[in-house]
């Protein structure tokens, strides 16, 4: 009798209720990211004016969010390759929800900064760990598409920062944003009932039992008396030097520079588009609905990216995201009447945002098992270099006062620079020095 792979069985089956339970558990985690992340960006203006902050001063406090995500991804993040995704994930989620709403009692920017780094810390390790997991579950047809459904939401999450600004804050001031932060931890007695652990994880550390169970929930009518369980010698022992060994440097190195690229556009948008518009002449609520519709297009963009990336491939489709990000926003740079400025707007969200969830779609492909959530936590930690880069140097445009066609030329380069990258590397294989393995009966 033919002996059946875990991967086998996993991309073998159909499309069941586990999986939509898991894809509405991931990508409720990724709505609290947006959410969290987006936040700032909606309250900036208020934290200026109420705290006598200066465009540098505002950007810098924005960036240090993402500096935690840094650290999360790097240092948190791989935590999972040895303990579990479903652990790491529960945690995180709870201490960032936490941390968020603090964020409503803070008196100053250090308090408020201390508490967004630890928001920043809990997200940076919890986005690549529930990115892995959408696509260590999905069939094999549709693993970008799972990877960025479930990213698309982040855009659900920005939308609802922008709103929730909107309305909440003529009624509870900028705070009442960050105690809908709260939220979230409805959610935590959910995930510790539902919440699956990786069948990639369970595989490589042997765990046939836990695994057994996990594959039936994917696939009830597989026959898995004949699945064969292999024990990785690397299992629990991923390290950042595994990413590096077999000529793997220079790949990863282009892997980095494109998530930096990425996030410089997407979180840097995010934080200063509704003062950019208003430096343009726009109101603040014009500003801020401005917000809506870049998410709204994020969201559309990252769904479709994932059907085109499974039909086409990888690179040209991130290519074509990074080429028309870079064009939508030289676009806006021309001040175009109401009816243009919101397709644009609409076009730069499906690609900016659209292709942060693309790329990571691409490095859960791009990294075996073993290392997966290092290799995607340290991508998505270095990237966010860019990300913090993104607040940073919009603060700086802005107190350069350049004219406003400048500012959104100047948005636009990093995604020429992410497009090459790309070109470079997207479409090649990990290569993996032969593993000492040994069979789990």
């Amino acid at each position: 009798m033919a002996r059946q792979t875990v991967g086998a069985v996993v991309g073998d089956a159909r499309l069941n209720g586990f999986h939509i339970k898991v894809l509405i558990m991931c990508s409720l985690l990724m709505i609290v990211d947006g959410y969290d992340m987006v936040s700032y960006g909606t309250v900036i203006a208020h934290l200026m004016d109420e705290w006598h902050m200066d465009p540098v001063t505002a950007g810098t406090l924005g960036s240090v969010a993402l500096v935690g995500m840094l650290v999360g991804g790097l240092f948190v993040a791989p935590l999972a390759d040895r303990y579990g995704r479903r652990p790491l994930m529960i945690t995180c989620v709870t201490i960032a929800s936490i941390a968020s709403f603090s964020c409503a009692l803070a008196t100053g920017p250090a308090q408020l900064g201390v508490l967004r780094f630890v928001v920043g810390v809990s997200l940076g390790a919890l986005v690549p760990n529930f990115n892995a997991l959408a696509g260590e579950i999905a069939p094999r047809r549709a693993k970008a598409l799972f990877v960025t459904l479930v990213s698309s939401f982040y855009s659900v999450g920005g939308i609802a920062a922008a709103v929730f600004a909107i309305y909440i804050e003529p009624l509870w001031t900028w705070r009442g944003v960050f105690y809908v932060a709260a939220i979230p931890l409805l959610m935590v007695p959910f995930l510790l009932r539902h919440l699956p652990e990786s069948p990639d994880f369970l595989a490589a550390r042997g765990d046939r039992e836990r695994l057994l169970v996990v594959l039936r929930k994917i696939d009830p009518a597989a026959e898995l008396d004949d699945v064969v369980v292999e024990r990785s010698a690397a299992a629990g022992k991923a390290r950042l030097r595994q990413l590096f060994a077999g000529g793997n440097a220079i790949n990863n190195v282009l892997i980095w520079v494109f998530f930096a690229m990425c996030m410089l556009l997407s979180y840097g948008l995010n934080t200063w588009l509704p003062k950019l518009m208003q430096t343009a002449g726009y109101p603040l609520g014009s500003a801020l609905w401005n917000l809506v519709v870049l998410n709204l297009g994020g969201m559309v963009g990252a769904i479709a990216g994932g059907w085109i990336a499974d039909r086409w491939n990888y690179r040209n489709t991130l290519v074509a995201y990074f080429v028309l990000a870079s064009a939508s926003l030289i676009g806006l740079s021309f001040n175009p009447n109401s009816v243009l400025l919101n397709v644009l707007l609409f076009v730069a969200g499906a690609a900016t945002v659209g292709v942060l969830a693309i790329i990571h779609a691409f490095a859960v492909e791009y990294y075996p098992a073993a290392v997966r959530s290092t290799g995607v936590g340290w991508a998505a930690g270095i990237g966010r270099i860019g990300a913090i880069g993104g607040p940073t140097l919009g603060g700086a445009l802005l107190a350069l006062e350049l004219p406003f066609q400048q500012n959104f030329i100047a948005v636009a380069v990093p995604g020429v620079i992410g497009a090459v990258a790309v070109a470079l590397v997207a479409g090649k294989k990990f290569r993996t020095p032969e593993p000492e393995r040994a069979a789990v009966s």
